[in-house]
């Protein structure tokens, strides 16, 4: 009989790399913030992975930007293209709440957020770090959710995914009479 660490272990070792492919195949973010009054905003920006979090340039004319500033809560999330989906109602995501860290200009972490962005989207991202109305948001997930279709959601970890864990209460259908 498979114990559930053993079960886990191979659960993970199946979608670890799944989750991996699908979140590098993603060029940007869809950013969910809320300004300080409570109104909410849905965006996207461009994004760079790095070992401490998704990095983010964008300008304070945005809303988003404006938002992150006010309300240091977001969430990300990536979705898979209507196109290449069997079906709308299931689309293969992503989502993380995460924490925004505003990143000081002329620091290590600057530095290497923007060569990170750079490398992954080309030379406009040296031209938009240059401008003072960009800021540098390194978004540190911390609980988040795979969906692979129907039925198939999982529990991720914000931390490398680590503790991918199958979600246990699924869709209930209706009683007769409801």
């Amino acid at each position: 009989m498979v114990d559930q660490t053993e079960k886990q272990a191979r659960l993970q070792g199946r979608l670890e790399p799944e989750i991996r492919e699908f979140r590098d195949s993603m060029k940007a973010l869809l950013l969910a913030t809320v300004d300080a009054e409570g109104q909410p905003n849905v965006s996207y920006a461009p994004f760079a992975l790095l070992k401490d979090g998704y990095y983010i340039l964008i300008s304070e004319l945005a809303r988003h930007a404006r938002n992150l500033l006010a309300n240091p809560k977001v969430s990300l999330m990536m979705v898979e293209d209507e196109q290449d989906s069997r079906t709308l109602f299931a689309r293969k995501r992503l989502t993380f709440d995460a924490s925004p860290e505003r990143v000081a200009r002329d620091t290590q972490a600057w530095q290497a957020g923007v060569a990170a962005l750079t490398a992954r989207h080309g030379d406009i991202v040296t031209g938009l770090a240059g401008m003072g109305d960009f800021h540098l948001f390194r978004l540190v997930p911390t609980q988040g959710l795979f969906v692979k279709g129907f039925g198939q959601a999982f529990a991720v970890s914000g931390d490398d995914l680590v503790d991918v864990l199958p979600l246990t209460d699924g869709h209930q259908p209706l009683a007769a009479g409801q």
